[in-house]
């Protein structure tokens, strides 16, 4: 895929001339795509890990607080694949925006949506699994286990709050993504569409708080999760392979008249 680039000259005639001519991709930019899938790598590693830790919501403050100081080690591996993805998704977000936003007007508001949604998506995910979940695992597991168990119990609690405002957000990022791509037929329209379901049950999510006000947030939220995780997998599985096909294209040159 190539990127157009504007271009002054000056004609016979001495008027100024605007040409646009399309620039190649650097290696870089061509091969940005994998973050996304290392994102969704990092992220399926994550819930492995989690899944491991025998807790929910619903369990009791002490129950909770003795199981975190047994698993601070899965904690703490759980924050640094945090690491991993909220490094990696910035890269894959900025590659998504520069492919959506277009030349209109409204396709730039809308790509804007894509990126800021897609940032505080990512940033409180990163708050929950990172700040939060690495605190508990190197300092406060083992002292809510023996001395406060109210400390653990509010803060594992506070893991699922954050990242439920997190995925409000992540639909914002997938409903604009979605209209745009509707829009461009730059991604398949399928794909589309599943980036919109996913951000109605992300959006949904909210009024369950991921599960911690009622067990509907939780199952909608992980619906919509699994749904993001493809359509970011697929989408960059997609454009890699399409912007390693492209290879080194002929640039084309387009021009515009205009009066000094």
């Amino acid at each position: 895929m190539s990127f157009p680039v504007g271009l002054a000259v000056r004609d016979m005639q001495g008027e100024d001339r605007v040409v646009a001519a399309t620039r190649n991709p650097t290696v870089w930019e061509r091969y940005a795509w994998v973050a996304g899938i290392l994102f969704v790598l990092a992220l399926l590693a994550d819930f492995a890990v989690a899944v491991g830790i025998p807790i929910n919501q619903n369990d009791s403050a002490a129950k909770i607080a003795t199981a975190l100081d047994d698993h601070s080690t899965q904690l703490l591996v759980i924050a640094g694949l945090g690491v991993v993805y909220a490094a990696v998704f910035p890269i894959y977000l900025w590659k998504l925006y520069d492919l959506l936003r277009g030349d209109a007007e409204r396709s730039r508001t809308l790509a804007v949506l894509v990126l800021v949604g897609g940032a505080l998506f990512v940033a409180l995910h990163a708050i929950s699994d990172v700040g939060i979940t690495g605190l508990v695992g190197a300092k406060l597991a083992s002292y809510g286990a023996q001395h406060d168990h109210s400390i653990s119990y509010a803060l594992y609690l506070m893991t699922f709050a954050i990242s439920s405002v997190g995925d409000v957000f992540g639909s914002v990022f997938l409903l604009a993504a979605g209209v745009l791509a509707l829009r461009s037929g730059l991604l398949p329209r399928w794909l589309a569409y599943i980036a919109i379901i996913a951000a109605i049950f992300l959006f949904l999510q909210g009024f369950g708080l991921g599960g911690v006000i009622a067990t509907f947030g939780l199952v909608l939220d992980l619906i919509g999760f699994v749904l993001l995780l493809f359509f970011v997998l697929v989408s960059s599985i997609i454009m890699l392979r399409r912007e390693r096909r492209s290879g080194n294209p002929a640039s084309p040159i387009t021009s515009a008249n205009h009066r000094r």
